[in-house]
């Protein structure tokens, strides 16, 4: 967790940057058809994986022996459904005649979501075999190559398809480089093709596959209807709300739910108690740091979209103020929906992200005729709440009641009470409401006795002292 920590913090600084360079150089418009290609060509990008990254992590974390057989068979198999998958993207840009540049984007993206898709089966490989420093430095080199050369062709006064142009570069050295540490340090290449693997890589991954299609639709349909119901502007405003706090709840709950997968996988065979343990800790810590922010953000949105856009995109901060609301959700319900796939229930997460994806779709329906992004994002908060409320209900009959909602309960008192305190003086200067409010929250953590015994022990463990 710490590796993946720092890597991710440092990835989420270049990303953050980068977003807000691209929203303020590609304006409303260009900025709506960015998030809608992209958003777009992720959802095709699934067929080209279907599953299979997911189930090898957790396969090869319980038979390590078999991570070659597993890797090389993956690879050629997903090289197969990735020339599917671009002839569907090809074939859906025609069939709908999207606008010239909206369909040169189209292709561009999916090129790079492919191979993103590829590589990505090189990561499965790290994270099984908790080589999570590999998994870093290849997050940190994709971040810096995007960011550096996408700021260049911006400064230089190119627009949106330079942008995507680069994203393929990106694309390209992250599968030679995750290639090569695969080869060098891991195992070495095998270009025998075993056919009931094949089948079974197929069918056992479906369940994880559909679960990531549901769960693109579940992040990702909001953007793809504005575009179609209300246009790029709406697209474009909308995500300058939405990607910020996304970003964050998904960095965070990545950095956790990628250390703790393994692990979790591993428990539930050897030691099931502690398993439920590191699921109520995982979500304790999740829920002190997510409902802070939560409230934070939404005391402040004003303030935080001033800040980031410089002034433009003002439309956004109602918005903004809505999707605050789903971060501690999401973060609790990403460590719920790891415990069911780690206890070979991803057929029920599946389910649940699928229940939930075509209740946000009706939502969007519903709402963004009459309310545009703001429907959106109510839309995107109440499907986020079912999301959380199936996966405890599924856990509870297929593993045994785990009170996550407990950990909810001191960090909302401590965070509402911080927000009663700096909402009179909400027109101070930003960082030093952050101060206080960061000081104010923390000290009544402490008083509402949110620490026990077992977070101490917790913290010796990490700092190698003895109990």
């Amino acid at each position: 967790m710490g590796v993946m920590g720092a890597a991710q913090v440092l990835t989420a600084l270049i990303s953050f940057v980068l977003f807000i360079y691209l929203a303020r150089f590609l304006g409303e418009a260009d900025f709506g058809k960015y998030n809608f290609a992209f958003s777009f060509t992720n959802l095709f990008a699934i067929f080209a994986d279907l599953g299979i990254s997911q189930l090898l992590i957790r396969e090869i974390a319980r038979k390590k022996q078999l991570s070659e057989y597993y890797v090389n068979n993956a690879i050629l198999l997903k090289i197969l459904l990735s020339i599917l998958t671009f002839i569907g993207i090809i074939l859906i840009t025609w069939t709908l005649r999207f606008p010239k540049t909206l369909s040169i984007l189209l292709y561009l993206f999916g090129i790079y979501n492919i191979l993103f898709t590829l590589s990505s089966t090189y990561l499965s490989l790290f994270q099984a075999w908790e080589k999570m420093e590999y998994v870093a430095l290849f997050q940190i080199i994709e971040r810096v190559i995007i960011a550096t050369f996408t700021l260049t062709v911006l400064f230089m006064g190119y627009g949106v398809i330079a942008v995507a142009y680069i994203y393929i570069l990106a694309g390209i050295i992250d599968m030679i480089l995750a290639a090569t540490i695969t080869f060098k340090k891991l195992i070495k290449p095998l270009f025998k093709i075993d056919w009931k693997l094949q089948k079974k890589l197929l069918m056992m991954g479906l369940p994880f596959g559909l679960n990531a299609l549901f769960a693109v639709f579940f992040f990702k349909i909001d953007t793809i209807l504005l575009g179609f119901l209300k246009g790029d502007v709406a697209v474009g405003i909308y995500n300058a709300a939405y990607n910020p706090l996304l970003s964050l709840s998904m960095i965070v709950a990545g950095i956790v739910s990628a250390a703790i997968y393994p692990v979790m996988s591993k428990y539930y065979k050897e030691n099931k108690e502690s398993l439920g343990k590191l699921t109520i800790v995982s979500s304790k810590y999740l829920a002190i740091f997510g409902l802070p922010i939560a409230i934070g953000c939404f005391i402040l949105a004003d303030k935080f979209i001033l800040i980031l856009y410089a002034g433009g995109y003002t439309g956004a901060i109602i918005a903004f103020q809505i999707l605050a609301l789903f971060i501690p959700i999401r973060l609790v319900s990403t460590i719920t929906g790891t415990l069911l796939s780690s206890i070979n229930r991803q057929g029920y997460r599946m389910f649940s992200v699928g229940i939930s994806a075509a209740f946000n779709i009706i939502l969007n329906l519903i709402l963004i005729p009459y309310y545009s992004y703001i429907g959106a994002s109510i839309a995107t908060v109440l499907s986020e709440l079912l999301l959380y409320c199936l996966f405890l209900f599924y856990i509870g009959r297929y593993y045994k009641t785990i009170n996550v909602n407990r950990t909810f309960t001191k960090p909302l008192i401590a965070s509402i009470i911080m927000a009663i305190t700096i909402y009179p003086i909400k027109n101070l200067n930003t960082f030093i409401i952050i101060g206080l409010a960061t000081i104010i929250y923390f000290l009544f953590l402490f008083l509402l006795k949110t620490f026990g015994d077992d977070d101490r022990l917790l913290l010796n463990n990490l700092l190698g002292k003895e109990a």
